[in-house]
């Protein structure tokens, strides 16, 4: 018999065992987890549709307040519409897309890697980056005051030198609160998943979450799902007011947690997402959210004192009822509210399958730089508008010059400064090389030998 000769294990065979066996796990997890484009792109166009919100604040024609204290004179009343018709919808879509991810984070890696992943991914950038945000975006509040009434743009530049640290670092979430609100929601669905572990049977576990994906999937089940955010938004008239503190406001907290569990138990109806991908139906669920939003709207301002707008007094001639009092129009407006947001979950959920269901560089692109983009916008949004101030350009120019130069700012920065560095790797779970020019040519933004981790 031949004799087969052994060797000792060498250093640079084992580096080659172990790159063999992360290459076959990588290619072996693409193939039994493909990357869920559609639900990507959704969360990063509501993400980006923050920067709309926001370079539309300076510029609506209502006095400022304290949540966006700055106007510029030259407004609209076209940018308060918009940002409210958008608000309705554009978070409850963002926490229900994140719910869904959750749950998919737990089904392959587990609770526990799901908690770390969660606390790496929304609890530091948070603790990094909002030591930073808040101080430039109040001295970039107080720029653009001190600009328009100080009369000049140096004059406002004066005003934020004068500034003490004090002023500037304040205990506010401003923009960020989304990763606070998540980062309570992971650790309270960490929590539950334990303890019903150690003390609810396997088969009684994922009942309610099984109700609930049901629910979704069911006629008349969205209905039906309405019913608790319609409790949660009745004293606000449907409307989601944000906190900024760290004390979370009860109203958006329990309706967005709400959403939020909605999203983590439609990931059991995975199966059926081909039932969303329908073009009348997407197209039609959209069209409503923005009928609902005109008879939402007349409601609301009835609620804050209004007198009934046409719509509502013809709507009841027509219907041969009475018009609502103040409290009727609290639940109408908070009933009309959550159908505009289930309605705009399955709409643009559905149109998302459609249209971005598959690979597309350029999308990928602006998906991986969303979360930055995000996170650094706010002090823009602001500091331009108080640079244009003075400006006779009138409302509609600003505010595409403002959201231009806030979405260049923040991609070239992105592809610049974070995407191959240890930020980028921070928010996008590993470094990638710099793609911007392939983007644009919507090219593979890296080479094929590349892509392994």
């Amino acid at each position: 018999m031949e004799s087969r000769q052994f060797r000792p294990l060498t250093a640079g065979d084992l580096a080659t065992l172990i790159e063999s066996e992360r290459t076959s796990l990588n290619d072996s997890m693409k193939i039994q987890s493909p990357r869920l484009h559609a639900f990507d792109g959704l969360r990063a166009a509501m993400m980006l549709l923050g920067l709309v919100l926001h370079s539309a604040c300076s510029y609506q024609d209502s006095p400022a307040d304290a949540i966006w204290n700055f106007r510029d004179p030259q407004g609209s009343s076209f940018f308060g519409l918009m940002i409210l018709y958008i608000h309705v919808w554009r978070m409850p879509i963002f926490m229900f897309i994140a719910g869904f991810f959750s749950a998919l984070l737990v089904e392959r890696r587990g609770e526990g890697s799901f908690i770390s992943n969660r606390l790496s991914r929304l609890g530091l950038p948070m603790l990094i980056f909002l030591p930073l945000m808040v101080p430039l975006t109040i001295s970039a509040f107080v720029f653009a005051n001190g600009s328009r009434y100080g009369g000049s743009v140096d004059a406002g530049f004066g005003v934020v030198s004068s500034m003490k640290a004090a002023d500037l670092f304040v205990p506010i979430t401003i923009h960020l609160w989304f990763l606070y609100y998540l980062l309570l929601y992971c650790v309270g669905a960490f929590l539950l998943i334990r303890a019903g572990r150690l003390y609810l049977p396997k088969g009684v576990r994922n009942i309610p979450t099984r109700i609930l994906g049901s629910l979704t999937m069911i006629p008349g089940g969205t209905l039906l799902l309405c019913l608790p955010l319609i409790l949660f938004l009745k004293n606000t008239a449907g409307l989601l007011a944000t906190g900024f503190t760290f004390i979370p406001e009860p109203t958006s907290f329990f309706a967005y947690g709400f959403i939020y569990l909605c999203g983590w138990s439609f990931w059991s109806q995975r199966t059926h997402l081909d039932r969303l991908k329908s073009w009348p139906k997407s197209i039609g669920s959209i069209l409503l959210t923005l009928i609902l939003y005109l008879y939402w709207l007349e409601f609301f301002l009835q609620w804050i004192g209004l007198p009934a707008g046409d719509l509502t007094r013809s709507t009841c001639a027509t219907l041969g009822v009475e018009i609502p009092d103040g409290e009727t129009s609290m639940w109408i407006g908070a009933s009309l509210s959550a159908l505009m947001i289930w309605n705009g979950i399955w709409g643009f959920l559905g149109l998302c399958l459609l249209i971005t269901n598959r690979e597309i560089p350029r999308i990928r692109y602006i998906v991986d730089g969303s979360y930055w983009v995000y996170i650094i916008h706010l002090p823009f949004t602001v500091l331009i508008p108080g640079l244009l101030v003075h400006q006779s350009l009138g409302a509609f120019p600003k505010f595409f010059i403002t959201l231009g130069l806030t979405t260049l700012i923040g991609y070239l920065s992105y592809d610049w400064f974070v995407r191959s560095g240890v930020i980028g790797q921070l928010l996008n779970g590993r470094r990638w090389p710099r793609a911007l020019g392939r983007a644009l040519r919507n090219r593979d933004l890296v080479e094929p030998e590349e892509q392994s981790i």
